[in-house]
C-alpha cells in the first residue's frame, strides 16, 4: 500500500473512528424498538446504521417491519443514548497514540450534532484535543455524508486544498462524501468488522496505529511520543 505524503489536514469522523459510539447505539436502538413490537437484529443494525442519519435508520426499521415507528420512539432513544453514552462512552483503542503524536492541522467532521459531538468527545476524555471551532457538523450545513458539503467547507476555511486532505472515516456514506470532495480517504475497518468498506477500493485500515505508516511525515519524531500508551 502506497503512503501518503502531500497531506496538510486530517479530517476524523467522530462516531467509530475517535469514540466508540455504533454498539452503544445499536444496543439502546434495539432494546428501545423491541420494546414497541419491532423486530431488528444487531447485524442488520451493523450492516445499515453506521454512518446514517437516524431517519434512515427509522426509515429501515419501517421498511423491514412494515409499519411505522411511533414518534415518541425519537425522544425515547436519544434520552437513553444520552445517558448511556455519559456512562460507557470509550475512545476507539488507538486514537490516542495518533492524536498524541499527529503534528498536521485536525478537524472533526460528523453528521451529528455539534452538541452530541462534544458531549461524546468529553465522555471518551477526547475533548481537550480539539477547540470547538476544529469540531464541524453536518446539521450547520444541513447537507449530511455522502453530500460532501461539509468536507469543502473545512478545506475551504481552512485553506487546503482538498486533495491535500485525509479523510479518516469508517461508513460508506463517509468514504462517499470523502470521493466526492476530491480528498483522499482511509477507511477504518474496526478489527476487519467493517466489511462494507471492501468493495469501495480505497486502502482501509484494521487499526489506527496503521496510520503511523500510511502517513510517515505527519507525525512528531521526538522521543516523549514513541512510546504508545
Amino acid at each position: 500500500m502506497n503512503s501518503f505524503e502531500n497531506i496538510e489536514l486530517f479530517i476524523f469522523d467522530c462516531d467509530g473512528v475517535l469514540v466508540d459510539t455504533e454498539q452503544l447505539a445499536n444496543r439502546v436502538f434495539i432494546e428501545e424498538i423491541t420494546k414497541f413490537g419491532f423486530h431488528l437484529t444487531s447485524e442488520e443494525a451493523w450492516e445499515h446504521f453506521p454512518g446514517s442519519r437516524f431517519a434512515s435508520c427509522i426509515e429501515y426499521v419501517e421498511k423491514t417491519n412494515g409499519r411505522p415507528v411511533p414518534p415518541e420512539f425519537a425522544d425515547i432513544y436519544r434520552s437513553k443514548t444520552a445517558s448511556v453514552f455519559a456512562h460507557e462512552m470509550e475512545a476507539i483503542p488507538g486514537i490516542r497514540s495518533v492524536l498524541d503524536r499527529l503534528q498536521l492541522p485536525k478537524v472533526v467532521a460528523s453528521n451529528g450534532p455539534t452538541a452530541g459531538i462534544i458531549a461524546n468527545l468529553r465522555s471518551a476524555s477526547l475533548f481537550h484535543y480539539f477547540q470547538e471551532d476544529q469540531l464541524y457538523s453536518a446539521y450547520t450545513f444541513q447537507k449530511w455524508k455522502p453530500e460532501p458539503d461539509m468536507h469543502l467547507h473545512v478545506s475551504s476555511a481552512l485553506q487546503v486544498d482538498p486533495s491535500k486532505c485525509l479523510v479518516i472515516e469508517d461508513s460508506v456514506p463517509g468514504v462517499q462524501a470523502a470521493i466526492s470532495a476530491g480528498m483522499q480517504v482511509i477507511g477504518f475497518t474496526h478489527d476487519g468488522r467493517n466489511r462494507k468498506l471492501s468493495p469501495l477500493n480505497i486502502p482501509t485500515i484494521d487499526r489506527l496505529e496503521e496510520l503511523f505508516e500510511l502517513v510517515p511525515l505527519a507525525w512528531h519524531s521526538t522521543s516523549e511520543y514513541l512510546s504508545f500508551p
